[in-house]
């Protein structure tokens, strides 16, 4: 019994060019909640704006690796239809990861960050958020793009990532970029920018 694909764009060419032109936005201005205009329904549990960033970034020549959560039979049939990717067994050797599970999701290390010679080819991290939780302390950003200090809660992250994150700051100009996916918005993290987390009162 054939499978049912889940769908992706209505109007793929349109749609496409207007999320390319939000996750531009959200990675020159890091920290920033951008809204996804385009919310395709996408594998079961996947956030629209994930579907949406996926159907945009990956095709034949980017290799995409999903975590446990994400890379359910629905997920491989809607990845290869959509984009054609080829979906990769470990995460050093994708252009683009999705991270349904962030809690248990491999280390920043465990991902390209690219060589001295070709920074360009590190890995961009797709990393959902769950937004049910109440806010709790926030992350502020400093760098390029950060008007002031550009701040989100800090449960949008998983635990310890500040401190990988700061690694990852320093390996400068390598390093792996990574972008929250929620069901309606991005925020870009590139490498560019160093993190705080707000300390307990």
């Amino acid at each position: 019994m054939l499978q049912p694909i889940p769908a992706g764009f209505s109007r793929p060419v349109f749609e496409s060019q207007g999320v390319f032109r939000v996750i531009l936005q959200a990675m020159s201005h890091p920290g920033q909640v951008v809204p996804m205009p385009a919310r395709p329904r996408g594998p079961l549990n996947w956030p629209g704006a994930m579907a949406a960033a996926v159907l945009t970034l990956c095709d034949m020549d980017t290799p995409l690796w999903l975590d446990p959560a994400a890379g359910t039979s629905e997920a491989l049939r809607f990845v290869r239809f959509h984009c054609g990717s080829p979906v990769v067994d470990a995460p050093r050797k994708a252009a683009f990861a999705v991270i349904l599970d962030p809690e248990n999701m491999p280390d920043l290390e465990a991902f390209s960050s690219g060589s001295a010679e070709y920074p360009e080819r590190s890995a961009t991290v797709l990393l959902s958020v769950a937004t049910s939780a109440p806010p709790d302390r926030r992350i502020f950003l400093h760098g390029p793009g950060v008007a002031g200090r550009n701040e989100f809660p800090r449960n949008w992250l998983p635990e310890g990532f500040t401190d990988r994150w700061q690694f990852n700051f320093g390996l400068f100009p390598r390093g792996v970029d990574v972008i929250l996916a929620g069901e309606d918005f991005v925020v870009g993290l590139p490498r560019t920018v160093s993190m705080e987390e707000e300390p307990c009162m």
